[in-house]
């Protein structure tokens, strides 16, 4: 703990305690009788000490906004003449910038007095204009349209050199076209910015056979302009219902990047795909939703010029978290037969199509038998992917590594299988710590119920999973948890369930 958050603990512990400075009577003869309380003890520290306080104060409140102990800079500058006074000449108490559907005059004007406030410290923006009662008409009715976040963007840009974080929450198309177009200019300026997220919630156009909507704004809009050399601190990206143009600039040097909920026909190709990945070398998180990239079909005449990138792998060196989203169990074979993950820790897989179809998952247990195939070396040519059919050997086309039984954490999310194959897979999951297991089929946890190896029937309950701490369930017949629970015993450290949130499966992006 450092000295500062020691202070600030102190002073709480000293606000919640009985003692209290004593009372001072003053006898005043021109104005009778007034009664003054001594200094408290906050009043002897240096405005240093005082101002880095509030920083901890605000910290805290931008983490935990219910906790009903943390402040916001507004009501620090609010408390008394001092406080105020220090809160103004503190520029990094301003520096979160804040803006929610429906926008208002009273939210622009406090966006500018922050913005003047902040001084020259980096910013972190976050803009959420979602609305819960959007009907989905893409054209008409919503609240919020491109000429909007133009409006936004004139009070924003002229601070473009000191965003940090970018964070763009919308229903429609419109406004990420307006924020894509009317940014191109300034990649050059953004030396401070980190992090990006741009996200059109809604989960729909990953659906199969869905096509980008509006068709007019359809165009790949290069991002920040695609500007050779822009933004040289990005190093997480997140693209949820967003394209871009793939080929250009700048995607790389990223250690995160998550593409989520994109329409089939504007992902990027494979070619773009491992380009890009090509250009992180040091990606640590990858996460893959929906849609993975676009691969061309064997009787296209731009076949053989992918083919060449087919035939390899798509190494990442340094990634140790892979969260991959598929509609269905051959597109995904597709894109893990190319993947080699090395230093993989934490896996999590979740068939997205049950939300966008409104009825319960396929039996994906082909998918899990392929991955426990890749995981020792034994890959099943029975399911190669289509597009090796040119490519002679598909066995020796495929050359994916996932080390399953290097894996720290599991988690299945909407997977239903048949228990031996769940079985499978956790027999190549020799190392696993954790596992969760969220809205599964019941074969994902009787699979923990006493099997051990599927060879062995009568094995130890240990010999399945020997090293697993903690399990979480989620919707999965309670009985079935309290059973595995209490035959793991002891071995297990922790344990908890949940009754399912889900009650019909929608189109919203959870």
């Amino acid at each position: 703990m450092s000295y500062t958050e020691s202070i600030a603990l102190a002073l709480i512990d000293w606000h919640c305690s009985t003692f209290r400075p004593p009372l001072i009577k003053q006898s005043m003869r021109s104005y009778g009788s007034l009664t003054l309380r001594g200094r408290s003890a906050i009043d002897h520290l240096p405005n240093e000490l005082l101002s880095t306080i509030f920083m901890l104060a605000v910290e805290q409140h931008n983490h935990d906004e219910s906790d009903p102990f943390t402040t916001s800079p507004t009501t620090i500058s609010h408390t008394c003449h001092r406080w105020r006074q220090i809160s103004l000449e503190t520029g990094s108490l301003w520096t979160n910038i804040v803006l929610t559907f429906p926008t208002s005059n009273e939210q622009l004007t406090r966006t500018l007095t922050w913005l003047s406030r902040s001084k020259t410290y980096p910013l972190d923006i976050l803009l959420d204009f979602r609305d819960p009662e959007w009907d989905w008409d893409e054209e008409e009715t919503h609240g919020f349209c491109g000429a909007d976040m133009e409006a936004v963007l004139r009070l924003l840009l002229p601070t473009a050199a000191r965003w940090r974080t970018v964070e763009l929450f919308t229903d429609t198309w419109a406004p990420i076209f307006a924020f894509l177009f009317h940014t191109r200019t300034i990649g050059t300026a953004l030396n401070r910015l980190e992090k990006l997220h741009l996200a059109r919630c809604n989960a729909y156009f990953a659906g199969k056979g869905q096509v980008f909507e509006p068709a007019a704004l359809g165009q790949h809009l290069p991002l920040f302009g695609g500007a050779e050399g822009a933004a040289p601190r990005l190093r997480e990206v997140a693209l949820t219902g967003v394209h871009i143009d793939w080929a250009a600039p700048p995607l790389a040097n990223l250690t995160t990047l998550e593409l989520k909920y994109q329409a089939a026909d504007v992902m990027p190709t494979i070619a773009h795909f491992t380009q890009i990945l090509a250009a992180s070398p040091n990606l640590e998180t990858l996460a893959i939703v929906g849609r993975g990239p676009q691969f061309v079909a064997a009787h296209d005449g731009s076949a053989k010029a992918d083919g060449a990138a087919l035939r390899g792998t798509i190494k990442l060196e340094r990634a140790t978290k892979f969260t991959f989203g598929f509609v269905d169990a051959t597109s995904a074979v597709q894109l893990l037969s190319l993947l080699d993950l090395p230093a993989l820790s934490e896996l999590s897989l979740e068939d997205v199509s049950a939300s966008l179809r409104h009825q319960p998952p396929d039996d994906v247990g082909v998918l899990l038998e392929w991955l426990a195939d890749a995981a020792d070396g034994a890959h099943d040519t029975s399911i190669s992917p289509p597009f090796f059919e040119d490519a002679g050997d598909s066995s020796s086309a495929s050359t994916s590594h996932l080390p399953l039984g290097q894996l720290n954490s599991l988690a299945l999310h909407s997977i239903y299988a048949q228990r031996l194959a769940f079985g499978r897979l956790y027999e190549e999951c020799s190392d696993l710590r954790i596992l969760r297991l969220c809205d599964v089929g019941d074969g994902a946890l009787e699979a923990l119920d006493g099997v051990g190896s599927l060879d062995t029937p009568g094995a130890d309950v240990g010999s399945c999973l020997p090293r697993l701490e903690t399990l979480f369930v989620r919707g999965i017949h309670q009985e079935i948890f309290a059973r595995v629970v209490s035959s793991r015993g002891t071995a297990l450290k922790e344990s908890r369930f949940e009754e399912s949130s889900i009650n019909v499966y929608t189109e919203h992006d959870s």
